[in-house]
């Protein structure tokens, strides 16, 4: 996450334009999507990039796992 009073540097663009958000995320798994809601991001405001940390990807992956297990039959 970033530091108290300055961005962090967005890899993608070089800015230092990352803020923190919370998003909703749109992922697959296979042909079928999946919303998962809630997810803390950090977001550069000048190209949209997005970078997750580890619990917010364990939401994601948690979410797929999930969704999985419901089309399962």
């Amino acid at each position: 996450m970033t530091h108290k009073g300055s961005a962090a540097k967005c890899p993608t663009c070089g800015r230092r334009t990352l803020r923190p958000a919370v998003r909703t995320v749109l992922t697959r798994r296979g042909s079928r999507k999946i919303t998962v809601p809630d997810v803390p991001v950090e977001e550069c405001s000048a190209c949209g990039e997005r970078t997750y940390d580890l619990s917010a990807l364990r939401k994601i992956a948690a979410a797929r796992s999930s969704a999985r297990r419901r089309h399962v039959t």
